[in-house]
């Protein structure tokens, strides 16, 4: 039975190889048993070749007519989607930060309105709301900021950026 394999991933990439040069030969170029390639073309296996076997494999599968550089393709499509993921989290956070900024600057402005003599009711009312929306504003740059930083444990220990 064909298993599904999602493109660009090591799993395509090794499976794509495997195909063109053959399991036996892809292994003998890595000097690694039959068994660890086909494994690294399983799509739900986490075992994947190292930077120099699959740079390996890639300059073999060229060799022997292959179109592209597997391993290379699937690791340049992944980094593309981890960057915009990480730039995306940035992007979010210079807006909420442009937002707060306003707020901030609306809020304060009118709190300062009220300490004159003269500050009619209206105004006082006016300058609470306007802090309030800068809170709030600011509770969500907070939030945002969380993202951004490193996990204590676990798999996801030393991620920062927004993209977990």
């Amino acid at each position: 039975m064909t298993l599904p394999r999602t493109p660009e991933t090591f799993a395509d990439a090794a499976t794509r190889v495997a195909g063109h040069l053959g399991y036996k030969v892809a292994a003998r170029i890595v000097r690694r048993s039959e068994r660890l390639v086909y494994k690294w073309a399983h799509p739900s296996s986490t075992a994947t070749p190292s930077i120099e076997q699959a740079l390996a494999l890639d300059v073999a599968f060229q060799s022997a007519g292959g179109e592209g550089a597997p391993f290379h393709d699937a690791y340049n499509f992944q980094l593309g989607i981890r960057v915009a993921e990480q730039t995306a989290c940035q992007r979010e956070l210079l807006q909420e930060i442009t937002v707060a900024t306003r707020e901030a600057g609306e809020g304060l402005a009118a709190a300062l309105v009220i300490t004159q003599p003269n500050s009619t009711p209206r105004e006082k009312h006016w300058a609470f709301v306007q802090v309030d929306e800068a809170h709030t504003a600011i509770g969500a740059v907070k939030a945002r900021l969380a993202k951004f930083l490193p996990f204590g444990a676990g798999p996801d220990a030393g991620k920062a950026g927004g993209s977990q």
